[in-house]
């Protein structure tokens, strides 16, 4: 297996090209999104965590064009490992989505409960087309707008961790802003990432993003982006990718090609289970009045004590044990607190200190938050001379990320390709911006 191509022309300029080829006029809007990658975190944002998010320079592309109604409509064209090219078509309109939007149930009930609301179903045209219909009635864009369609060239492999998705939404909802005049803008900006991680929880099948749509809308390629979801900063931390350390991430191939709409059978399996961690966590929250657990006091013992009295009152069906509500919350105070370290450690520019963090890492995810944490991925890489290597999406890729000294990275990445594994190097990338179009 080949490494991961490096694109040899821009991809929102190939999106521009493609869109006149299908649409048979010019696009008016155009921006493109790098993918990203989390270094370590990027399970505790609902717990008001802390999420550290690089950029990688692959990058998702997106021309679009206005329509004469309230349709959109999604070409997506996904660059594969062999350099092929697959397409996949999707569409909805503003109506739809105005109705599913309405439809959406509460999550608590009529005795005031909380419950776990069916998840959305909508494929990439209704996570897209959501992204505009949520800018529109957050009105950042006039209520005058029309439907658009969508060329979308991604260069970023997708189901691999690097977020694909995120970038699709952060490339749309930028291109929507081409002209404005706070388009660079932190307060704009804000908004947007707010407004993308709506919309994928209105409408997406596919998990929300949050670290990934901050990283990519708000972050910096030099650096990696430090969310803290106890108070909601956003600060920069050194690079630890340089010329003494390289980044890959190893994926293994799917039988066939895929696009960025498709679900995995990792995430078939893993996706309930964390919308069930995310939903206890909003009902604790909730019933605490407290925007993070971080936040609240001596939280482990107090919301170990609330579930308890749920269970003896309303009975335990559909919510969980007391047992995995204390390992669920024991992980996310460890991984927060070594995310922590992670960012101390990167600040100081320790670079030795930062593998033992990202090892710990990596073995909580599987033996403390019981998921699918790539484990042999990550042996095989330690094998091949990684100095460290952690999952690089746990539960919903089965890739992985490996750090690899300098001076063995060529091989590292020719090894693993041998293996038959898909090896894409991590080169720093830069934030989503759009793009001007001749006249």
């Amino acid at each position: 297996m080949p490494l991961w191509p490096e694109p040899n022309r821009p991809a929102v300029e190939r999106a521009v090209t493609a869109h006149r080829e299908a649409h048979g006029v010019d696009a008016t809007h155009a921006g493109s999104a790098p993918a990203t990658w989390e270094l370590v975190g990027e399970h505790t944002d609902v717990y008001g965590g802390v999420v550290i998010t690089g950029l990688a320079s692959l990058r998702v592309g997106v021309a679009a064009s206005p329509r004469h109604d309230d349709a959109v409509t999604v070409r997506v064209l996904q660059t594969t490992v062999t350099q092929d090219v697959v397409t996949a078509e999707d569409s909805t309109t503003y109506s739809k989505l105005a109705e599913q939007f309405a439809a959406m149930p509460a999550e608590v009930d009529e005795s005031g409960l909380p419950h776990r609301p069916a998840a959305p179903t909508g494929g990439l045209a209704a996570r897209l087309g959501g992204v505009v219909w949520m800018m529109i009635n957050r009105q950042v864009l006039s209520r005058d707008t029309p439907g658009w369609d969508f060329t979308i060239v991604s260069d970023i492999p997708p189901h691999a961790g690097l977020g694909a998705g995120a970038a699709c939404d952060a490339a749309v909802a930028i291109a929507m802003l081409s002209g404005h005049s706070d388009i660079d803008e932190a307060p704009l900006r804000t908004r947007v990432t707010e407004i993308c991680t709506q919309a994928v929880t209105a409408f997406s099948a596919l998990p929300v993003a949050h670290a990934r749509h901050a990283a990519s809308v708000r972050g910096s390629g030099q650096t990696v982006s430090v969310l803290n979801y106890a108070d909601g900063s956003l600060t920069q931390a050194p690079h630890p990718l340089n010329r003494e350390l390289c980044g890959f991430v190893i994926a293994v191939p799917g039988t066939e090609p895929r696009t960025i709409p498709a679900r995995t059978d990792s995430m078939e399996s893993a996706l309930p289970e964390l919308r069930a961690r995310r939903s206890f966590l909003q009902a604790a929250c909730r019933a605490f009045g407290t925007e993070s657990l971080r936040a609240l006091p001596d939280a482990e013992s107090r919301v170990i004590d609330w579930l308890d009295a749920v269970h003896a009152v309303h009975g335990a069906e559909n919510r969980p044990t007391l047992a995995a509500a204390r390992a669920w919350l024991d992980f996310y105070a460890a991984e927060t607190n070594r995310a922590l370290q992670v960012a101390s450690t990167l600040r100081s520019r320790s670079g030795a200190a930062l593998f033992p963090l990202l090892s710990d890492s990596q073995a909580a995810l599987h033996r403390d938050f019981h998921l699918d944490a790539a484990d042999q991925l990550v042996d095989l890489a330690r094998m091949r001379g990684a100095a460290a290597a952690r999952a690089a999406c746990g539960g919903l890729a089965a890739a992985a990320i490996a750090f690899v000294p300098g001076a063995k990275a060529t091989n590292f990445a020719a090894d693993l390709a041998a293996d038959g594994l898909i090896v894409t190097p991590l080169s720093a990338g830069d934030p989503a911006c759009a793009h001007q179009l001749g006249d």
